[in-house]
């Protein structure tokens, strides 16, 4: 059987009993109202935006797209990215690469982290053919949210935003 606030008021019970009964279903309604408030803030102050914004990518990808042609060298990347002063290994194949077609070339890249957390914000990417030279560049949001990539295709040079 349910008692309303009504019923409590009007029946012939003490004013400590009807307190009594209210206090606990109040306090359950403000600490529910309270845990959905304050979960997502939570959420959201612990992890924050995810890696790096459209536009950063955009623009990073534009900036080696322009300073790194397709053709350049391993030496040209490596000036590239020390002139950043990102840390990055020497070119190597990586036969357990997911993506089949990178499993025949050379590769390197390197993180730019966020400079408020020190996490990830992007990935660089560079991937050359036998001859040392330059054949795809992707730049990537650190969350997998956007990319930014250049290679050579059939017809000539492919852009490829994902997004």
């Amino acid at each position: 059987m349910s008692i309303t606030i009504e019923d409590l008021l009007t029946s012939e019970r003490s004013f400590v009993e009807v307190i009594a009964r209210v206090i606990p279903i109040a306090t359950m309604l403000i600490r529910s109202f309270m845990l959905l408030l304050l979960v997502p803030a939570s959420i959201a102050a612990q992890w924050g935006p995810c890696g790096a914004r459209k536009d950063e990518v955009l623009q990073m990808g534009r900036k080696i797209e322009k300073e790194l042609p397709l053709g350049s060298t391993e030496a040209q990347v490596a000036r590239f990215l020390e002139d950043m002063q990102l840390p990055h290994a020497q070119p190597r194949i990586d036969r357990r690469d997911p993506v089949r077609r990178y499993r025949q070339f050379r590769q390197t890249g390197a993180t730019i982290l966020t400079p408020a957390r020190n996490e990830p914000a992007m990935y660089l990417q560079f991937h050359f053919d036998k001859r040392a030279r330059l054949v795809e560049s992707v730049v990537t949001n650190a969350c997998g949210l956007g990319c930014y990539s250049v290679r050579r295709d059939v017809g000539g040079k492919l852009r490829d935003v994902c997004w």
